[in-house]
């Protein structure tokens, strides 16, 4: 529900309360599959809840009871992350890769025990979303309040005691506190260098890495250790790693198992997907690509999941984005050799300047993006509505948000646990060790949190969006928002949202 008066709230609450009803009714009369039991479930809680509403509540309450929808032609702007949004890893074989470039670095480049190499891939350890404590050697998991829910010394479960006795009987860290009270105040500085979100898939192998590294320190201790500095050595291989001058130089064992067998890496996107983005430009929607990686790791992994004329799916392509920098600051745009796959130097595009339409651009700035598009639609810039996908819930989600005037979509893959019963990386996104990404026990976690306040709706990913037409309207089952239906693990949490949106 988007900015309209109480009344036409209250009417297309009516209208869509009565279609879960009916719906509901219709699953009733049908065999009980898993999903069809799950569909009902969250439907008929809905609709009686709702249908009570209206007797009981003011309309302002009302409002707060909403099922959270999208509707993509609302839009006259709509842009796409790429790794984990427009394209999908293998799970599975990209976190043994990382697992083992990470490892090789501690030992070979910080000269840890070799000790480390011997450790073995614990699938189960891994789950998106936890938080390191490097000065202490801890991995946490956090709630939607920020309180810790669950904690690893190294690879050793903490009990509740110990958690009390490390962060006292309120479970809370200074830093984590910040870190929920404005994400983008640990995204630099002497906080980054204590703490680390794992955000992405990218991120997560990270956590068994240091967990294990922090093992190996405490046994070749001679006592206690009252200081890690796993964490900057980590950091340190994940920059070398990850930088962009590493692709073409072969210095990053990644980039260089990536450039070797891409479709071992990168899963091919659908011709289906591929005709939904050209519907929606043929519907007269501006499409952009903003991704963080770097213009030639780009072409690599959209030529192989997009196609080779991947470019011209968009109306602009933004490469080395640094994001979330590129929706609250004004870097300058740099222009991008195609043919060598580079970053020109000094190459800065003014702010006063117009860009031009099909090119790939580096780095840059919301504010001069979203200029140049409504431009092109001849609207003003504050009549331009614009909508961003993406997978990491702080860059792409929060921070648009938050701090400029996009709405977002959500993909998180973990939901595909509840829409396919034989999806084929469950063993890498499910964790028996550290519960659900979304909750444990009865409590949210601090992402389904940040998903419930800052996305329009959250979905498992972009095949499951373009399994709808782009003129579709897309209503959730929940309030929070996550498509089709709400987790069933969150079904009695108590998740509330203060939708920002």
């Amino acid at each position: 529900v988007y900015k309209q008066s109480q009344t036409d709230v209250l009417r297309q609450l009516r209208k869509g309360c009565r279609s879960y009803v009916k719906l509901a009714q219709y699953c009733a009369r049908n065999d009980n599959t898993k999903e069809q039991l799950l569909h009902r479930q969250g439907i008929q809680f809905l609709s009686r809840r709702s249908a009570a509403n209206y007797s009981r509540y003011s309309a302002s309450t009302i409002m707060n009871s909403y099922c959270k929808e999208l509707t993509l032609m609302d839009y006259d702007i709509i842009g796409f992350d790429l790794d984990g949004t427009l394209l999908r890893y293998n799970l599975a074989e990209m976190s043994k890769l990382i697992y083992e470039v990470l490892k090789h670095y501690l030992v070979e480049q910080k000269g840890y025990s070799t000790a480390l190499l011997a450790q073995k891939l614990d699938i189960d350890f891994l789950q998106k979303g936890l938080m390191l404590d490097g000065t202490r050697g801890n991995v946490l998991k956090l709630s939607n309040e920020a309180r810790i829910l669950r904690a690893t010394h190294g690879t050793r479960l903490l009990s509740d005691e110990e958690i009390v006795a490390i962060y006292g009987p309120d479970r809370r860290w200074e830093i984590t506190d910040a870190f929920y009270n404005n994400p983008l105040s640990t995204w630099n500085g002497p906080a980054s260098l204590q703490m680390r979100a794992l955000m992405d898939y990218f991120d997560m192998p990270a956590a068994l890495v240091f967990a294990q590294a922090v093992d190996v320190v405490d046994a070749a201790a001679s006592g206690t250790v009252r200081e890690y500095t796993v964490w900057q050595d980590l950091l340190d291989g994940l920059m070398q790693t990850y930088s962009r001058d590493n692709f073409s130089n072969n210095k990053s064992l990644y980039f260089r198992a990536m450039r070797a067998e891409p479709e071992r890496y990168v899963l091919p996107s659908s011709q289906r997907l591929l005709g939904w983005l050209r519907e929606l430009r043929a519907n007269g929607k501006k499409l952009f690509l903003l991704t963080g990686s770097n213009i030639d790791f780009a072409n690599l992994t959209a030529t192989q999941a997009l196609g080779e004329d991947w470019q011209q799916q968009f109306d602009y392509v933004v490469t080395y984005a640094k994001k979330p920098g590129f929706f609250t600051i004004k870097r300058p745009f740099m222009a991008v050799d195609v043919d060598f796959k580079r970053e020109i130097p000094n190459s800065e595009v003014s702010v006063q300047e117009d860009l031009k339409l099909g090119q790939i651009y580096s780095q840059g700035n919301w504010h001069q993006l979203h200029q140049a598009m409504a431009k092109m639609l001849k609207k003003e810039t504050s009549d331009a509505r614009a909508l961003y996908f993406g997978d990491n819930i702080i860059q792409d989600v929060y921070t648009p948000v938050k701090h400029r005037d996009l709405d977002t979509v959500a993909i998180v893959e973990e939901l595909s646990q509840v829409e396919q019963e034989n999806y084929e990386y469950n063993a890498v996104v499910s964790s028996n060790f550290w519960d659900s990404y979304f909750v444990i026990g009865e409590t949210p976690t601090l992402w389904s949190g940040f998903i419930a306040n800052y996305a329009q709706i959250c979905v498992s990913s972009m095949e499951r969006m373009a399994s709808m037409p782009p003129t579709e309207r897309i209503v959730s089952n929940n309030v929070n928002g996550f498509y089709p239906l709400l987790p069933q693990q969150l079904m009695s949490s108590n998740l509330t949202t203060g939708w920002h949106g």
